[in-house]
């Protein structure tokens, strides 16, 4: 069974991240806030018993912010400090260190007006831009308190699923967890109305020390959301492919094609 866990690891998460260490980034723009938020989801719309969860982070800068698993952002700060590829090989085999289950990147306002959606499939890095105003809010007069700030409620429809979203009209930011935003005040809980995905704030302040948004300069296989949602259902319908690749046996194969299966509740529903 260890080894099988291994070549998973090699599946899902190696071969996620482990990139030459000739990485380069482009600053963006200095990080003045940032908030933490956790992220419970639902992965298999049948099993409504098994609830998965994450930290996320939100980058706030003058004009832009970044979005990403606290793990996924664990990882790539360390693995910047290595210098050979071997280095990176002997950190992701470390069963200890912290392996992220959301994967992706989000940029909003990068560029102008558009956001920014990265994510590695093997073996590419894809990218995809939309209209940053994606969303058409119904404020409501209801208020609550969450996190000490007090917050209204707002709802849209988005991505297939119907949203209810508290913001915080005292801090200033249009922003939110995910590809949420355009409400006047900074989104602290967004969750669907099936609480498939709740969004909710745990921490917020101003960075210890000086931090950057920055992107990978890299040569992305730029599409269109549709195309890219289309490129990761090929890579889950060759997974046993992938697995068989990697050493697995028979059985191991079914568990990973089961497993993989099991990851049928996106986010977003619609993808288009």
């Amino acid at each position: 069974m260890k080894i099988h866990i291994l070549i998973i690891t090699l599946i899902f998460s190696l071969s996620a991240f482990a990139q030459p260490s000739t990485q380069v980034f482009n600053i963006l723009e200095p990080v003045k806030i940032i908030a933490t938020y956790s992220l419970n989801y639902q992965q298999d719309s049948t099993n409504p018993s098994n609830i998965r969860n994450a930290d996320m982070l939100l980058f706030i800068g003058e004009n832009i912010s970044k979005f990403v698993s606290k793990a996924y952002y664990m990882n790539d700060t360390i693995t910047r400090k290595f210098k050979t590829f071997e280095q990176e090989q002997e950190y992701y085999m470390n069963p200890q260190r912290p392996i992220p289950n959301i994967l992706y990147k989000l940029y909003k306002n990068y560029p102008k007006g558009k956001l920014t959606y990265t994510e590695y499939i093997p073996s590419s890095n894809f990218r995809y831009e939309e209209d940053l105003d994606l969303f058409h809010w119904n404020l409501t007069a209801d208020t609550s308190t969450i996190y000490g700030f007090k917050v209204q409620k707002a709802l849209c429809d988005f991505g297939g699923r119907s949203w209810i979203a508290w913001f915080a009209p005292e801090l200033p930011y249009g922003d939110g967890p995910y590809k949420f935003n355009g409400l006047p005040g900074l989104i602290l809980k967004v969750s669907d109305t099936r609480n498939h995905y709740v969004f909710e704030l745990k921490l917020i302040g101003k960075p210890g020390k000086s931090l950057v948004i920055d992107m990978l300069d890299d040569q992305y296989v730029k599409t269109k959301k549709y195309d890219f949602f289309k490129a990761a259902d090929s890579f889950q319908e060759d997974i046993i492919n992938r697995a068989k690749q990697a050493g697995g046996n028979n059985e191991f194969q079914q568990t990973v094609a089961k497993n993989m299966a099991q990851r049928n509740n996106p986010i977003e529903l619609k993808r288009k």
